[in-house]
């Protein structure tokens, strides 16, 4: 009774170590044989990136110049407001 549970284990963990070695190569196999689309996409993912921190830098830019214009807007009215009390 032993034996053949002993049995019973070798074959059940032996069919389990052949299953993952299976799936471990089928893993590896399908990396390298999708590794020029991953490139791709890596590649994209950067192009995008870098798309999007310089949108950022333009908008920036233009906000500064947003402000520049709201300072002078102010100013204007606050001089007009000044020469409108004065008189």
């Amino acid at each position: 009774m032993i034996v053949e549970g002993l049995k019973l284990m070798v074959v059940g963990m032996t069919t389990v170590l052949l299953f993952l070695t299976f799936m471990i190569l089928l893993i590896q196999l399908s990396a390298r044989l999708t590794k020029d689309v991953t490139a791709r996409e890596l590649q994209a993912i950067e192009d995008e990136k870098e798309r999007l921190r310089k949108q950022r830098e333009r908008d920036k830019l233009a906000a500064e110049e947003g402000d520049d214009d709201i300072a002078v807007i102010s100013a204007a009215i606050a001089a007009f407001e000044a020469d409108r009390a004065a008189a």
